[in-house]
This record gives structure tokens, C-alpha cells and sequence, in this order.
């Protein structure tokens, strides 16, 4: 999972400076959704693309160095956690 989030944040695999904050936004980001609503069947399930594309976008938020991309991150990422908290778990 790790890899693919970096791949879709456009890191390449041999820089691992980023890997334990990384990991860190991924387990942040899977007790966001569950507190959000989430399902946890949802939340936790790392085959899930609704999950992987939310992990994806709180990752690049809090990757971001520039505040702009953090709030356009962050609402891609709150607006695809509303729509999984309308999914059956």
C-alpha cells in the first residue's frame, strides 16, 4: 500500500525519506474515516479504491508545502469521505 500511495503522490520508490510520515498519514487517515463515519469494512480495507483514493488525497494534503494545495487536498479528501460514509460496509 505504501508504494502505491507514493506512486500516486508522484514520490518514487527508491526515496524513502518520506516513508514513515507516509505511513503515519495512512493510519491517521484510516481512524479519520472511521470517526468521520466511514465504515470500518471500508475505512480498513486497503483493496478498496474509494479508501486508497481517500488515503491518497490526506496524504498529498499533508505532504503539501504550500497551503493551497493543503485545503484543495483536504476538501478532494472530505468530499470522497461523505461519499464513503454512504456506502453499505
Amino acid at each position: 500500500m505504501l508504494e502505491l500511495i507514493k506512486k500516486r503522490c508522484g514520490i518514487a520508490p527508491s526515496v524513502k525519506i518520506y516513508d514513515e510520515d507516509i505511513m503515519a498519514y495512512m493510519e491517521d487517515c484510516k481512524s479519520d474515516m472511521k470517526a468521520s463515519g466511514v465504515p470500518e469494512s471500508i475505512a480498513m480495507n486497503e483493496q478498496h479504491e474509494g479508501t486508497v483514493t481517500a488515503m491518497t488525497m490526506y496524504v498529498k494534503a499533508y505532504l503539501a508545502e504550500d497551503t493551497a494545495e493543503t485545503e484543495k487536498y483536504l476538501e478532494l479528501y472530505r468530499k470522497k469521505v461523505f461519499r464513503l460514509t454512504l456506502e453499505e460496509g
